[in-house]
């Protein structure tokens, strides 16, 4: 994910760097995540994960200033309800064993469930798209923890205050 399109349909080049190549610690990543899934509670929201986010980019609070990105984990036995928002995604899937899937559709029933779905399975390695503006849940029924790291240009949709994002209100 990148900006060429954008810059390509606006006719414009970029001329100033606007950000610096950062790397950030598998070790503090896990060591932030590990604290936020064992505080009370962290099971009941709608995701346990860390946003990465780089100090150049406060207002944001995202990788770049275009794209935001996230260090997740999908507990045992978890859904991630359904939501959307008006960013592209792209979900890396680090680690997972079979019964890791998301759900994906147009619009939700009257109980908040996504209407007639279309599964992608997940696979340790392997990413997929998820569409702006797109209802998708994820699902962990492996009996093992699962770990994504969703990117979005929702750094441009946050400053455009068009990323729109919400959730399904029902459980």
């Amino acid at each position: 994910m990148h900006d060429e399109p954008l810059l390509r349909y606006l006719g414009v080049t970029p001329n100033q760097a606007r950000f610096r190549p950062t790397k950030f610690s598998r070790h503090r990543a896990v060591e932030e995540l590990t604290r936020i899934a064992e505080a009370p509670g962290a099971n009941a929201k709608n995701r346990v994960s860390v946003l990465l986010n780089t100090v150049d980019q406060d207002q944001t609070l995202t990788v770049t200033h275009t794209l935001w990105a996230m260090f997740g984990l999908l507990p045992v036995d978890q859904i991630q309800r359904p939501h959307r928002h008006q960013s592209v995604a792209l979900d890396l899937i680090l680690d997972c064993e079979p019964g890791c899937f998301t759900l994906l559709g147009d619009r939700l029933d009257e109980h908040g469930e996504i209407v007639d779905p279309q599964r992608v399975d997940w696979q340790p390695g392997g990413a997929f798209v998820t569409p702006p503006g797109k209802w998708h849940a994820h699902h962990n029924e492996s009996g093992s923890p699962a770990h994504l790291i969703p990117i979005q240009d929702a750094g441009l949709q946050t400053y455009l205050r068009s990323l729109d994002i919400r959730f399904s209100d029902r459980r």
